[in-house]
């Protein structure tokens, strides 16, 4: 089932242009990877259903592909669906994963705000990073604890180049996503299942996030005189 927080493309609406856009932006960061991804192995840690690990691994046919999440549903259906000669899949914590060959390219998309403790991940993929590897991670930049209940975190770019300089990492290219905001159905109280798209509804947590976390929206209004009504998402090629 979609959810505002994981989407399986195969069972969107492709008559649904918001969640559409949606999917276009997460394959965009994919897209993005790939071009910059090297050498002989790939690692996506927390690839989810696999759709972008399944790109991945179609524009490197040379390069072992293996995809690490920690949802054992979503791991049997990128099995089930996503199928390659050079893409493995297994369930695994991506905080604990290990292997005993390094990997040349790690990808870790929009994952580390959702994680109690952000660093500890980071120090992991440094562990699994071979000594000339790629570490592309993304996150987003402007607020969303008030509106994704997923979230733990909050990053601005600085603190987000920041968690990676602290180990060594340096940010040789970036990619920044604009997404703007979906008023239709904002506040509706229709259940998952009657959703006409994946943001309807959220306005509700938001208001409730608000009653609790009053001083919130103070960050939420500085961003959007900032950035406007927008959500805002940074990706970044990083080295040693």
């Amino acid at each position: 089932m979609q959810t505002i927080e994981r989407i399986y493309p195969n069972q969107l609406d492709k008559n649904c242009l918001d969640d559409q856009n949606t999917l276009r932006i997460h394959l965009e960061r994919y897209q993005f990877a790939a071009q910059h991804a090297q050498g002989d192995s790939i690692l996506d840690m927390a690839c989810g259903c696999g759709y972008g690990t399944f790109l991945l691994a179609q524009q490197h046919p040379d390069q072992q592909v293996t995809g690490v999440d920690l949802d054992a549903s979503a791991i049997a259906y990128a099995q089930q669906h996503y199928q390659l000669a050079n893409l493995q899949f297994m369930c695994a914590n991506a905080e604990q994963f290990s292997s005993e060959q390094p990997f040349d390219t790690i990808v870790s998309l929009e994952t580390i705000e959702h994680l109690p403790c952000p660093t500890k991940l980071v120090i992991n993929q440094v562990k699994l990073l071979s000594s000339t590897g790629r570490l592309i991670a993304s996150v987003p930049i402007t607020p969303t604890l008030d509106g994704n209940p997923h979230h733990l975190h909050d990053f601005s770019q600085r603190s987000f180049l920041r968690l990676f300089s602290e180990l060594n990492l340096r940010s040789i290219e970036h990619f920044e996503q604009i997404q703007w905001w979906q008023f239709k159905g904002l506040f509706s109280t229709q259940p998952d299942l009657q959703k006409q798209h994946r943001s309807q509804g959220v306005g509700n947590a938001v208001l409730n996030y608000y009653r609790k976390n009053p001083l919130y929206l103070l960050k939420r209004l500085y961003s959007m005189l900032r950035y406007g009504f927008s959500n805002r998402y940074l990706t970044c090629v990083f080295t040693r």
